[in-house]
This record gives C-alpha cells, sequence and structure tokens, in this order.
C-alpha cells in the first residue's frame, strides 16, 4: 500500500514546472499574479439589496474609472474600503448597521474590482481614491478597512486625509508580509521571490524609497487617530501577527481585539464584531452635529 501525495493546484504545479525550466518566465508569471487581483467576486445575493438601494457614481483616479456607492444624507461621512478580490458589496452588513446612527456612508469598488475599470491595482490606487472622496466629503468622521484596504487607508491618512477614528478587520499591517505571504502560498522559491520583489521596485513603484516600509500600514501617522484593530485568530489570509505588528507600531492610539473562529470574511458579517465597530465609533458620531 503507498500513501499519494495530494496533487497540488494547478497554478502551483505550473510555477514550479517554470522554475526548473525556465526561472525568468516563472518570475514573470508570477509578478503578474502578484499585481493582478484576477477574477472578480460577484455580489452575494445577500448584499444586493444594500446594494441596489446605493447612490452610485464615478470618479476618475490614476486614469482609472472607480464606481463609488453612497447611502444616508448625514452631514459627515463614513468611508469603507474594500479588501484584495473583494468589492464593496462586501460590507453591506455594516451598511445597515451604520445606517441607523444617521451618516452617510460612503465606499468605492478599487481598480480591477467589482464595477471599476482597469486590469490591476496596488496601493496608491486605493490611496488615491481615499484622497478624492475625502475632499469631497471635507475628510471622514470614520474609516472602516478591511485586509488589503488597511495600508490604503494608512497611506492616505499620512498623505494628509483626514479622518477621526480609524477601524481596520484582519488588516495587513507590513507589504513585506503581504510579497512572503504570497509567496508561501504559491510555494515560490527563493530566486523567484527576489525576482518578483525586484520588478515590483522596479515597475511598479519606481522613484519610491523603501516601499516595504514607506507603503505599510506601520510606518508613522502625522497625527495620532483613535484605531481599532480588530483581527480573527483563524484567519489563513493575514495571520494574527499583523494585529500585533499594527499595536506595536501605534501603541498609544490603538485598541486591539481579538476574535476567535471567524477567519477572513466572515467577521465583517458577525453580529458581535458589527456592534464592536458601532460601539467605537460612537464617540465620532456624537461628536458632529
Amino acid at each position: 500500500m503507498t500513501t499519494q501525495t495530494p496533487s497540488l493546484p494547478p497554478v502551483i504545479h505550473a510555477l514550479r514546472l517554470l522554475e526548473s525550466v525556465a526561472p525568468p518566465l516563472a518570475a514573470e508569471t508570477a509578478y503578474s499574479l502578484w499585481v493582478r487581483p484576477g477574477k472578480r467576486k460577484p455580489v452575494h445575493e445577500t448584499e444586493r439589496y444594500v446594494m441596489e438601494h446605493a447612490r452610485r457614481s464615478t470618479i476618475r483616479v490614476r486614469g482609472r474609472r472607480v464606481a463609488t456607492y453612497r447611502w444616508g444624507t448625514g452631514p459627515r461621512a463614513v468611508l469603507l474600503v474594500h479588501g484584495w478580490q473583494s468589492r464593496a458589496a462586501a460590507f453591506a452588513p455594516l451598511v445597515r448597521e451604520l445606517r441607523a446612527a444617521g451618516r452617510t456612508i460612503v465606499a468605492f469598488d478599487a481598480p480591477a474590482h467589482g464595477e471599476s475599470s482597469g486590469l490591476r491595482t496596488d496601493v496608491r490606487d486605493y490611496a488615491a481614491i481615499i484622497a478624492e472622496l475625502g475632499r469631497q466629503h471635507d475628510g471622514f468622521e470614520a474609516i472602516v478597512a478591511h485586509s488589503f484596504g488597511t495600508p490604503g487607508a494608512a497611506l492616505a491618512i499620512r498623505g494628509g486625509v483626514r479622518v477621526g477614528r480609524l477601524v481596520t478587520v484582519n488588516g495587513a499591517a507590513d507589504f513585506e508580509y503581504l510579497l512572503q505571504s504570497f509567496a508561501h502560498k504559491l510555494g515560490l522559491s527563493g530566486s523567484s521571490v527576489l525576482a518578483v520583489r525586484r520588478r515590483t521596485e522596479r515597475r511598479l513603484f519606481r522613484g519610491t524609497t523603501d516601499i516595504w516600509t514607506s507603503l505599510s500600514a506601520t510606518a508613522p501617522l502625522p497625527v495620532e487617530v483613535p484605531w481599532l484593530v480588530i483581527h480573527d485568530d483563524a484567519d489563513t489570509m493575514i495571520g494574527l501577527n499583523q494585529a500585533h505588528a499594527l499595536l506595536a507600531a501605534h501603541p498609544t492610539s490603538t485598541t486591539l481585539v481579538v476574535t476567535h473562529g471567524l477567519g477572513h470574511n466572515r467577521p465583517l458579517r458577525d453580529e458581535g464584531v458589527l456592534d464592536r465597530i458601532s460601539t467605537f465609533l460612537l464617540p465620532a458620531f456624537q461628536s458632529q452635529p
């Protein structure tokens, strides 16, 4: 009797084969996967009602058409920032929760996501979109970001976007972590990881100094923003160590809440998490007319 080794997913099998026969092609293929979100996530049936009642518009940011959504008519805005391979609709439960506070809720589909144009995106797109929406709404009472939205929100705040409070859910802290996590999931060799790293520096962020530090959410903010970090201990996409990295980088302004057994996306639908967010944002709501 022999023990069979589980078959590898096709993309991992193909990359390992390429690494053995054509390392430059393997690196180029891996880089393409690294910068492209890929197949767009559809709107789930449970999200449809909320999205159908959004006021939709578009803005152009960094040459791409960006779909934006708005609910409510309050004098101040709360911005919702989705993660990688997601879309604004993922926040449907939170939209329902926050609308009860009588505030305007704003969200967007990042380039290459949802109804926005493009095939690729990066953290600068997120920051530029947040900055443009911040100009339209004269800053935000609060920003709530999920996963990859976390470094985008932090970069926008470092760029001058005014925000009263910040909530991140299963947020990525370090840009370097994102690359290493991506490489681990694909089983990339050390040489392929280095090649992807160098391509990222030369092609995507040419002229940006020390991208692995300066684009991370652990980089210093210009002002202290009350920050609620929510992270689940069963998240296999973004490890709990990223929440501790955020806490270590912003110790005086950050509150860490660890949830259990929800994974990467379920916290956005969990009643306990929604209550935590609403309670944390209440002072921001009460401070405005």
